[in-house]
């Protein structure tokens, strides 16, 4: 008989996941320090919620494929600040729109 345990698969390592969380927070702060015209402001606001909004969902995808309790909760915590900030972009493209 044979008494070892079956190998474990090997981890996944987290930063990738961590780093594209955090991306849509750098557009953002990134957004806000930048001289950017007003006429070219809302294609910017735009762009950076589409990019925001891609970083969000393969973070999140990735933090819950690891399928330990931490990284669920953190993805959808996660999840959930970014999809605040992308409003944010998406209210900012809004009103540098109607301001013309």
């Amino acid at each position: 008989m044979n008494s070892e345990p079956p190998p474990l698969p090997p981890r996944r390592p987290i930063t990738l996941g961590v780093i594209l969380a955090f991306v849509p927070a750098a557009l953002g702060l990134l957004l806000g320090t930048l001289p950017i015209p007003k006429a070219q402001m809302s294609q910017c606001c735009v762009a950076a919620a589409i990019a925001a909004f891609v970083c969000c969902v393969t973070a999140s995808v990735l933090l819950f494929r690891r399928s330990t309790a931490a990284s669920i909760v953190f993805g959808i915590l996660l999840l959930l600040l970014n999809f605040a900030i992308i409003a944010g972009m998406g209210c900012a493209a809004l009103l540098t729109t109607n301001l013309h």
